[in-house]
């Protein structure tokens, strides 16, 4: 397993519109981080601007030639990176009500490093806590080892989510002069290199050197909302293996968003949560799909599960509009933590 890390320029802006049934209220909400079907999306329309036809790269994706996760965040210091993984869905379903589960609730992310430990959740806000350390608000648990090497203070952030005054480039009302957009504003911490990173798995160095040639690409084109709209975010990629040592695992958590290909892997599901997915009508000759994905931290029983890329229109060149639902799983412990 790989991760391609993609340094961030500090005080850029990302828009990753979620879903809404009411198009015009798509801008003034934002995920904070691009799920995986925004990031093949990312990766496919620049491969068919920058290189050929994209049909053959899709294919790879479709038969799990390639596979790819969520786009999450890192911290880099000197050698040392602190992976930032989306919190699982179980700890929330078994948060004992102890005068903390709304502070537990409102953590977004946690580290790799606590990820191996053990979902320990119910000491996260102990008073005698030695063990883990937050930043952003609470929103996101490290340990104190990871705390201490990278000079952390509690008030540090990674991004900041801005409504920021937009001018449309054509003005046929008055009162569309100006509007407004929600954006995730990358911060700045002292010596400390802010990106996003994704895994990857690819079946052979040929494939995988194709994603890292388009990889490299995005990294000046851009993704997601503002892609075009502030110069340059976004360094160039590197890769690096991903070490993940989980002590005595019995399930898996995905890191992409899933869409089950039938009732068998749906019955794999043990928690989850999921969204509605679609797509641009403005990019369509015909009204687009609605899909429900499930998203990233569900609980599986087996890493069997391999998910889906459903078709959702077709745009206007007509080619088919595509929702990357494939599963990207990695080991976790589960334990019933409310009642140890």
């Amino acid at each position: 397993m790989k991760a391609i890390k993609i340094p961030i320029q500090p005080h850029s802006h990302f828009h990753f519109g979620e879903f809404k049934v009411d198009g015009n209220l798509a801008l003034s909400t934002t995920s904070l981080f691009a799920h995986s079907d925004t990031l093949f999306s990312a990766l496919v329309s620049t491969y068919a601007d920058a290189i050929e036809d994209a049909d053959a790269f899709v294919e790879k994706f479709i038969n799990e030639n390639l596979k790819i996760s969520s786009l999450f965040y890192y911290l880099e210091k000197n050698d040392q990176t602190i992976y930032l993984l989306p919190k699982p869905i179980f700890i929330d379903m078994y948060s004992p009500r102890d005068g903390n589960h709304k502070l537990r609730a409102a953590v977004k992310f946690i580290s790799l490093k606590v990820w191996e430990k053990g979902f320990g959740a119910n000491e996260w806000f102990t008073l005698d806590n030695k063990e883990y350390r937050f930043i952003q608000n609470n929103e996101i648990v490290i340990t104190s080892e990871e705390f201490k090497a990278f000079g952390l203070n509690e008030k540090d952030v990674l991004f900041n989510v801005v409504d920021v005054p937009k001018s449309p480039i054509r003005k046929s009302d008055e009162k569309e002069a100006i509007y407004y957009q929600t954006d995730i504003e990358i911060a700045a911490i002292k010596g400390v290199q802010i990106g996003f990173y994704f895994l990857t798995e690819a079946d052979c160095t040929e494939n995988f050197n194709q994603l890292m040639q388009v990889a490299n690409i995005m990294s000046f084109a851009g993704i997601g909302g503002e892609k075009n709209n502030s110069g340059r975010q976004m360094d160039l990629p590197r890769e690096v293996d991903f070490i993940l040592d989980v002590n005595e695992p019995n399930n898996f958590c995905n890191l992409s968003v899933f869409n089950p290909s039938g009732q068998d892997e749906l019955d794999n599901t043990i928690y989850q949560q999921s969204f509605f997915r679609g797509g641009n009508e403005y990019s369509s000759s015909e009204k687009v799909k609605i899909v429900r994905m499930i998203k990233e931290g569900a609980l599986f029983s087996s890493n069997q599960v391999k998910g889906n890329v459903p078709v959702i229109g077709t745009d206007r060149e007509g080619h088919s509009i595509l929702r990357y639902g494939k599963a990207f799983l990695i080991p976790v412990k589960f334990n019933d933590y409310g009642n140890n």
